[in-house]
Order: C-alpha cells, then sequence, then structure tokens
C-alpha cells in the first residue's frame, strides 16, 4: 500500500512526511518585563514607556500588566501610542529579554519612570481598562492579567517608527493606591 496519494491537481502528496509547519516568527524578538515595581508617581502619568528605534521598525505585539496593593482596590491603566517623546522626568531602563540569544542587541529602549516626565508626548490612546487590585496579603491571589495583543485577528501591530515615537503604559494621573506592586511586560519584534 502506498503512502502517496494524488491530488486533484496532480501533486503528489505524502501522508508519511508532510510539511512541516511552525507558527513561529524568524523575526528578531525582545521583551522587557517589570516586577514588583512599587516606585511609581503618586499620580502616575506613563510608567513604561517603549522607545522606537532610530535604525529598526518596533512593531508591539503584546503589552501584559498584573498588580496588587496593600489593600483591595480600583486603578485604571492605559496604553498610549505617543507620536513624540515625552520629556523629563526620572527613568531608568530595565534590562530586555532577547528571546533568541543569537537575535541582535535590540534597538528599542524601555524608560521605566519613577518620576512622572514633565510633557508627555503627543499621542492617542490605544486601550484602557478599569483594573481591580487585590490586597497583596490575600491568599490564593485572585488578580487576572490584562493583556493587549495586536497582529493576532488579522490587524496590525503596534508599529513604532523612530525615537520620537513610543507605546506607553501609565495610570493616567490616577492616584496611586497604597502599597503597589505593578508587574508590567511589553513583547515587540525588530526589523
Amino acid at each position: 500500500m502506498s503512502n502517496e496519494n494524488i491530488s486533484a491537481n496532480g501533486v503528489v502528496v505524502s501522508s508519511v512526511n508532510p510539511l512541516p509547519v511552525t507558527s513561529e516568527s524568524g523575526k528578531a524578538t525582545y521583551s522587557v518585563q517589570v516586577s514588583d515595581f512599587t516606585a511609581v508617581a503618586a499620580t502616575a502619568t506613563d510608567v513604561l514607556a517603549l522607545v522606537g528605534s532610530a535604525t529598526k521598525t518596533i512593531r508591539v505585539n503584546r503589552v501584559q500588566i498584573t498588580a496588587d496593593a496593600t489593600a483591595a482596590s480600583v486603578l485604571d491603566f492605559y496604553t498610549f501610542k505617543r507620536t513624540t517623546a515625552n520629556t523629563g522626568g526620572t527613568a531608568t531602563q530595565p534590562a530586555i529579554c532577547k528571546l533568541d540569544s543569537a537575535d541582535p542587541a535590540p534597538t528599542a529602549v524601555a524608560n521605566l519612570y519613577t518620576v512622572n516626565p514633565t510633557a508627555l508626548g503627543t499621542g492617542v490612546m490605544l486601550a484602557a481598562d478599569h483594573y481591580a487590585l487585590p490586597a497583596a496579603a490575600t491568599t490564593g491571589y485572585p488578580g487576572t492579567p490584562w493583556v493587549e495583543e495586536f497582529g493576532t485577528r488579522n490587524n496590525r501591530q503596534v508599529v513604532l517608527r523612530g525615537v520620537g515615537e513610543s507605546l506607553a503604559v501609565g495610570c493616567n494621573a490616577e492616584v496611586i493606591p497604597a502599597g503597589i506592586n505593578l508587574y508590567i511586560r511589553i513583547e515587540w519584534t525588530e526589523e
């Protein structure tokens, strides 16, 4: 018995050695993860901003946020696509993870703000949501991640072109609950 069949258009198809299929991209992919971040401004604007590159096109495909606080509370999270750069404030640059160690060094920069930018770059709100913060001491942690995925439903990823553009995650100057612990992850590709 043969393991080959002839398709309607005359092509030989093997059931023993089908063509391999992968959904993994060949693009250089990176992520930045902020964990247990408590040094948030009292009325935080941008907390974490992924700033575009002078040499590559940045395509953001995922943002994930979770948080807790001393007492259960509610906080709104916002993402903005900024078309001009933030200025001022105090920021550190957390380490960026290459998802494949063979990929080149990342060219995008992540800014983690401990003091709000003096002036926010212009831009448009991309997504926002009301988030229920569980109390940190609660057993059986009830927090559910807030996830935004781009480019997964036959839509475009968030594209950053040049160092003036960024994807910013923040709280839009809301009062931050006491004892907050933020976890923010941004994932992107560079071409």
